[in-house]
């Protein structure tokens, strides 16, 4: 990891049109350098979507600017520079697990063997090798967004945005999807912008916590998570681990407190 900047917010303000004209986030600054991973926390209202949403290109900022890649976010998006993963994985019923999978692929004109074999990769990527022929309704929640990961890191870009990717999984499907997010990070090298509500979440696969204030969302703070050694499932219940939870709650209650 470097401190090149692959993501820049600048002075960033969002306010939705409408009677009220309501305004959603104030004087965001907030940069992600390459191979960061980083989570947006904070109440809901604040803006963490929104703010995920511009950085994609997916809504304009009323005020202030993004760069993505050193280039403004219109142009990364077009350039795929990012990949997008949702709460829903959003896949095709009517397409095989593959077929999604090279959806991105086909769309970019790229030649069908080449999409098929970049497929079978990402799958095996992601420990969905036999479901290639599998359609999205045959598969549980976990196998269903590990495919939409796939999907979103098939074109191979250099960043993965993620809108609360876990949040409609059991806990136990959660907690082992945590696991695989973090090697798929670690093999890939992807930098990496999740949204979440979970405090425990965040510090167990983020290496920045950004922690977002009540509406009108502004960044409140930020906290470097460090972490002994490799990450695993017994991380969760290491002195060093609650340490960090306790560090960014007491940051998040403190901002609720104060709005």
């Amino acid at each position: 990891m470097n401190d090149q900047p692959v993501i820049s917010v600048e002075g960033v303000d969002k306010t939705f049109p409408g009677k009220d004209g309501v305004q959603a986030l104030r004087g965001i600054d907030l940069t992600v350098g390459e191979g960061d991973f980083v989570s947006l926390l904070g109440p809901s209202g604040c803006g963490k979507s929104t703010l995920l949403r511009i950085m994609a290109d997916l809504t304009e900022p009323t005020a202030g600017s993004v760069r993505v890649n050193g280039k403004p976010a219109a142009a990364a998006r077009r350039d795929r520079d990012y990949g997008m993963v949702f709460q829903q994985p959003g896949l095709l019923d009517w397409r095989t697990v593959a077929r999604n999978v090279e959806l991105p692929l086909q769309v970019m004109g790229v030649a069908k063997a080449e999409r098929r074999e970049r497929a079978r990769a990402m799958l095996d990527l992601v420990r969905l090798p036999d479901s290639q022929r599998r359609f999205p309704w045959q598969l549980s929640g976990g196998m269903q967004q590990r495919a939409a990961i796939a999907r979103a890191l098939a074109p191979e870009p250099r960043i993965l945005l993620m809108d609360e990717p876990l949040s409609a999984l059991d806990e136990m499907n959660r907690e082992h999807l945590q696991g695989e997010l973090l090697r798929i990070w670690s093999d890939t090298g992807t930098t990496v912008v999740m949204v979440t509500h979970s405090i425990a979440e965040a510090v167990f696969l983020s290496t920045r916590v950004v922690v977002m204030s009540p509406r009108p969302g502004r960044v409140a703070g930020t906290v470097d998570v460090d972490l002994p050694g490799r990450r695993t499932a017994a991380t969760r219940n290491t002195p060093e681990f609650f340490e960090q939870v306790t560090k960014v709650r007491t940051m998040l209650h403190g901002v609720l407190e104060a709005a």
